[in-house]
């Protein structure tokens, strides 16, 4: 339909449009590989939430907060696991929390993927909006965080080497240089996604477009240090623009919330799962996501929302038999999905979970719960809206005149 917007709101939409849409059907996240982020079509000086231009700023208070407790991760976060104080989100059950009642309209929406593109001869954005029905995948290499132990058999201390002037947050801050195992080696066609974790210092760092040098460095456009004691989140971007980015759209960090082989295997999955969604909402977002790159419909499923299962989805109802080591993986997901939900961090070609990089195809293969679609979910009661960037940060006036023209195209999006 048509929606020609006033001249006092006009510059908003356009820049929601040009900056959040211009990737074309791409996203984050893809499982299909089709791009990288939003942020990634740019030139390096040009980051995610303007990272050159942040400066340095000490721990949250989100991060430092008395209502969490200092009690260390109980499991391994290189192969996944529970990680984070017991209280933080990534580690509450929700099976019991009320449903938000919009859950049904913000799921609906999720599945829409926007892009834009120039009306020929005339001034404007002509937006194209198609319904992804695709299942839910499990990235397994692409789009898959690289997650590796600092100081383990077989490290080399490694200098990282930031591109930018600016490029991380202190408190807790990124190192020089880090020993890690010899042949780490980010890929750079997935916004070089990579974790490192300290467990002897209880801190975990997240790169983004990360890449191994000529010189045997590892050199990095943005970085951020997480405690493991603590939970697992920053103070949205109108408390604390400094800490409040990350290697994620959401700010959340790459290694929460992945599916670690063994502990799917062994059907011990005692965390909420990262997930990501194709029409993630654009500006608004809830806690623990502190800002958000979302390019979809404002009502849509914001980054920081917690999903669930819904309780009478199960395979047998589905007539889907789960055998094998990849059946036992499932059955865990499918467990963890309806006790402790997934948390949305990002947004990609179809909905998505999570392994670390490299997680061996006999137990996930990725396409063991294609059968299940977001409207098998439901959201749970969302908290506090924020906005990214602020209300009171937005400059409203720009050129006048521009016609945004939005157009359901009513065709499939399998992310190709």
């Amino acid at each position: 339909m048509m929606r020609t917007t006033t001249n006092s709101a006009r510059w908003l939409v356009i820049f929601s449009l040009v900056a959040g849409l211009s990737v074309g059907i791409a996203a984050c996240g893809d499982s299909n590989n089709s791009d990288s982020n939003s942020s990634s079509n740019g030139s390096d000086t040009n980051t995610r939430k303007s990272k050159t231009a942040q400066g340095t700023a000490g721990q949250t208070s989100a991060e430092t907060s008395n209502s969490v407790s200092n009690s260390q991760s109980d499991s391994s976060v290189v192969a996944g696991g529970r990680v984070f104080a017991s209280n933080s989100p990534w580690n509450t059950e929700i099976d019991g929390l009320s449903v938000d009642p919009n859950s049904s309209r913000m799921l609906d929406l999720a599945t829409e993927r926007k892009a834009a593109r120039e009306i020929p001869g005339q001034d404007g954005l002509q937006t194209i909006i198609r319904k992804v029905t695709d299942g839910l995948h499990v990235n397994t290499e692409a789009w898959a965080p690289l997650i590796v132990e600092a100081g383990g058999n077989g490290s080399e201390v490694t200098q990282f080497v930031c591109r930018q002037q600016k490029c991380s947050s202190d408190n807790p801050s990124v190192p020089d240089s880090l020993p890690i195992p010899a042949n780490t080696t980010p890929d750079p066609r997935y916004d070089g996604w990579l974790s490192v974790i300290d467990s002897e210092a209880g801190i975990g760092y997240d790169f983004w477009r990360a890449r191994r040098q000529s010189d045997n460095s590892i050199s990095y456009q943005y970085a951020k240090a997480w405690t493991l004691d603590g939970p697992g989140f920053s103070n949205p971007i109108s408390v604390d623009a400094n800490r409040a980015v990350g290697a994620r759209g959401s700010g959340l960090p790459l290694f929460a919330g992945v599916i670690g082989a063994e502990e799917a295997s062994q059907g011990r999955i005692n965390h909420a799962l990262a997930i990501a969604v194709p029409g993630l909402a654009r500006r608004n977002f809830v806690q623990p996501a502190s800002v958000t790159d979302g390019n979809g419909n404002q009502n849509s499923l914001p980054a920081g929302a917690r999903i669930r299962l819904r309780s009478n989805v199960t395979a047998d109802q589905r007539n889907v038999n789960l055998k094998g080591a990849r059946g036992r993986s499932a059955e865990s997901i499918l467990v963890a999905l309806r006790k402790y939900g997934a948390i949305v961090v990002d947004r990609a070609a179809v909905p998505t979970l999570y392994t670390p990089r490299g997680t061996s195809q006999r137990v996930i293969s990725g396409s063991e719960l294609d059968w299940l679609t977001l409207d098998d979910f439901e959201v749970i009661s969302l908290p506090q809206l924020y906005q990214d960037p602020p209300l009171g940060q937005v400059n409203l006036e720009g050129p006048g005149g521009a016609t945004v023209d939005e157009t359901s195209t009513g065709t499939t999006d399998s992310g190709q």
